[in-house]
């Protein structure tokens, strides 16, 4: 599990999953008061917990986290998650023959897609860090029947602070002049596709670029969960924000984006080494939101051509 200040989300989901699986390891990102208040809350219980400095999103920890596991087959979650007692039975029973994307809603049980969260250690392909995108497969996953779920709890979320961060991010990790480019080159004629509506004159382009984005998702992403409608809208939205930068801005992060997009986050800022998780973590002052730690450690990176091995104040 990963968590920045849900103690409440991590020490339920120990308490479901503690007798069903062989080992639970938690990667915590929250401040100190919240730190200590979750080590006191699972002392009780047989729990690998590691700190780790925040940044915005789990994704770029992924690497780090799956580090501490032992175990052939990993299910990922995140605090504010809760596994369904039907998937609790399923996990109970470790009969795994595959990768499994789960069925996600939220607390009112509308339906947030399929997300593959249960993989094998040997199935992972590369393990990249991108927000929505953190990780890629050997397998496609096998998706499970809908009363195995995941209930995605957002009651007390801030969604609209929660949609700025994540076109925050976005706009560094795949600003949109890069991400056409990278479709076109991943996905040949059908990620060319994209980059012919974003030619057309405004605002058509932007409509239509989100629209391909959006209902090509399950081709683009290999995901049959990918709900077209929301994720086109998401796309609007990512489009808008970028092109609402001022254009210097812009300009530094399609550079960072084009050095990054094909290595992915974890490697760009060394996070695939454990020992600069842990200096940066040690080093961190506990003084900055994810989101600033995140700019941060990129601006580094970009402009030292290396990964900050202590935290660069």
């Amino acid at each position: 599990m990963f968590n920045k200040n849900e103690s409440e989300g991590v020490t339920r989901n120990v308490r479901l999953l503690h007798s069903a699986v062989d080992e639970i390891v938690v990667i915590d990102s929250s401040d100190p008061d919240k730190y200590n208040e979750l080590e006191n809350s699972l002392k009780s219980f047989d729990v690998k917990l590691y700190r780790a400095l925040p940044l915005g999103h789990l994704e770029p920890l992924l690497h780090y986290g799956i580090s501490k596991t032992s175990s052939e087959y990993i299910l990922k979650l995140d605090s504010d998650e809760e596994p369904s007692k039907e998937f609790i039975k399923l996990i109970k029973q470790k009969k795994f023959s595959n990768n499994y994307a789960v069925y996600w809603v939220d607390e009112e049980n509308h339906s947030l897609g399929y997300k593959t969260v249960l993989f094998s250690r040997d199935s992972i392909k590369e393990i990249i860090g991108r927000v929505h995108n953190g990780m890629e497969f050997n397998v496609a996953a096998k998706n499970l029947p809908k009363d195995i779920k995941i209930i995605h709890h957002t009651k007390n979320r801030n969604m609209g602070a929660y949609l700025e961060k994540l076109l925050e991010i976005e706009s560094y990790e795949r600003p949109i002049p890069v991400y056409l480019k990278f479709l076109k080159h991943r996905k040949k004629y059908l990620g060319m596709v994209p980059s012919i509506f974003y030619s057309f004159p405004k605002p058509f382009n932007r409509i239509l670029t989100a629209i391909s984005l959006g209902f090509g998702g399950k081709i683009l992403f290999f995901n049959s969960g990918v709900n077209g409608l929301s994720w086109s809208i998401y796309e609007y939205q990512k489009i808008n924000f970028f092109e609402s930068l001022p254009i210097n801005e812009r300009l530094l992060r399609t550079k960072i984006a084009k050095e990054m997009i094909e290595c992915g986050v974890i490697k760009y800022l060394g996070l695939d080494k454990h020992t600069i998780v842990e200096s940066l973590t040690k080093t961190f002052k506990w003084d900055l939101s994810g989101l600033e730690v995140f700019r941060k450690l990129l601006l580094y990176r970009y402009k030292n051509k290396k990964p900050a091995r202590i935290f660069p104040y």
